[in-house]
């Protein structure tokens, strides 16, 4: 069993719950809100789909490493990704004073990227 199956794994969860939990939590409050113009609200909107396809598509390079020989630069990129998403999540919740509890997203790829970095050594 290849050591990418982790963090594909991790990845795949992730995704599903922003797709789950952030809809619910996050989409549709924003959708309701009619304090902002439409294209605020429409540019979040579409951007909280990019976040979606982006976190499928982390879990799906994991998953190609996993099963084809080729894939290991994918999972370099998605690592680095991973990473990159993790340092300016938590680097946000400092710069603007808020809680790491009520932004937690940082904690989630950084859990994603230790195990892409496992995976990577392994």
């Amino acid at each position: 069993m290849s050591a990418f199956l982790l963090p594909a794994a991790f990845a795949a969860a992730i995704a599903a719950m922003h797709a789950f939990a952030g809809g619910r939590e996050i989409a549709r409050p924003l959708l309701r809100n009619v304090a902002l113009p439409p294209v605020v609200t429409l540019t979040h909107y579409f951007c909280w789909h990019m976040v979606t396809i982006m976190l499928v598509g982390l879990a799906g390079a994991y998953a190609y490493a996993a099963l084809a020989a080729d894939g290991y630069a994918l999972a370099v990129v998605a690592t680095l990704l991973s990473g990159v998403f993790g340092l300016w999540g938590f680097s946000l919740v400092r710069w603007k004073r808020q809680r790491h509890r009520d932004m937690p997203q940082w904690m989630l790829f950084t859990v994603l990227t230790v195990s892409g970095v496992w995976a990577l050594t392994a």
